[in-house]
C-alpha cells in the first residue's frame, strides 16, 4: 500500500528550486509593474502634446479688481449685521443680508433658531463703532470693528471683530452681503513660572 503524501506551500517553499523558480517569477512581475507605471507616467497624454500652438503674444494678465472707496450702503449692512445677527435680534432681518459663504445651505427657518455660524456678542455701541478698512474694491470688502459689550453681559468687555463683505453673484453692482464674521483675539499666551 502507498503511502499518502500530502504537500503543503510550507513544503513547496522547502525546495531550493522552488524557491528560484519564485524568486525569478516575482522579478518578472516586478518588471511588468515598473514598466507599466512609467509607461503611464512618461507616456500620458502625449497624444496632443505636440498640437498645441504658440502664440507670439504677450500672455493676458488677470486684471485685479480694481480698489474702490467705502460705501454708505457697506457700513450700513455691516451695522444691521451687527444689530440683528451678532446680538440674536430680528434674525430674520439678519438671514437676507447674509451671504452663502457664511450662512452655508442654512435655511432661514434654521437661522431663526439662533444656532448660527456667528459668534454672538452683544455691543453697547452698535451704533456708533468705527469700522477700519483692511482693503475694499468693487466686489468685496473686509472691515475691523472694534465692539464694547453692554453692561452686565458675560462676555469680554471690549473685542475687535473682523467683518467680510461681498456682493450677491459675485457681481460688481450685485447687493452688499456678509460673508465673514470672526473676532480678532487670542488668548493670552501664559508666562513661564520661574
Amino acid at each position: 500500500m502507498a503511502a499518502k503524501t500530502s504537500t503543503s506551500f510550507g513544503d513547496f517553499l522547502s525546495s531550493p528550486r522552488n524557491q528560484r523558480r519564485l524568486f525569478i517569477v516575482s522579478i518578472g512581475v516586478f518588471v511588468v509593474g515598473l514598466g507599466a507605471f512609467l509607461a503611464v507616467v512618461v507616456f500620458r497624454g502625449t497624444g496632443n502634446r505636440f498640437t498645441d500652438t504658440f502664440s507670439n503674444q504677450p500672455a493676458k494678465l488677470a486684471k485685479p479688481d480694481p480698489k474702490a472707496p467705502l460705501q454708505p450702503q457697506e457700513i450700513a449692512i455691516a451695522r444691521k449685521f451687527i444689530k440683528t445677527a451678532v446680538a440674536r435680534q430680528d434674525l430674520g432681518a439678519a438671514y437676507a443680508i447674509v451671504h452663502p459663504d457664511l450662512r452655508g445651505m442654512m435655511t432661514k427657518k434654521q437661522w431663526e433658531t439662533g444656532d448660527i455660524p456667528v459668534i454672538s456678542y452683544h455691543p453697547q455701541n452698535a451704533d456708533t463703532a468705527k469700522f477700519i478698512v483692511d482693503y475694499s474694491n468693487q466686489r468685496s470688502a473686509l472691515l475691523e470693528v472694534d465692539l464694547v459689550a453692554k453692561p452686565g453681559t458675560e462676555t469680554r468687555p471690549h473685542l475687535l471683530f473682523f467683518i467680510g463683505l461681498k456682493r450677491q453673484g459675485d457681481r460688481a453692482k450685485g447687493r452688499w452681503l456678509v460673508s465673514y464674521w470672526e473676532p480678532h483675539w487670542r488668548p493670552p499666551i501664559p508666562m513661564a513660572p520661574g
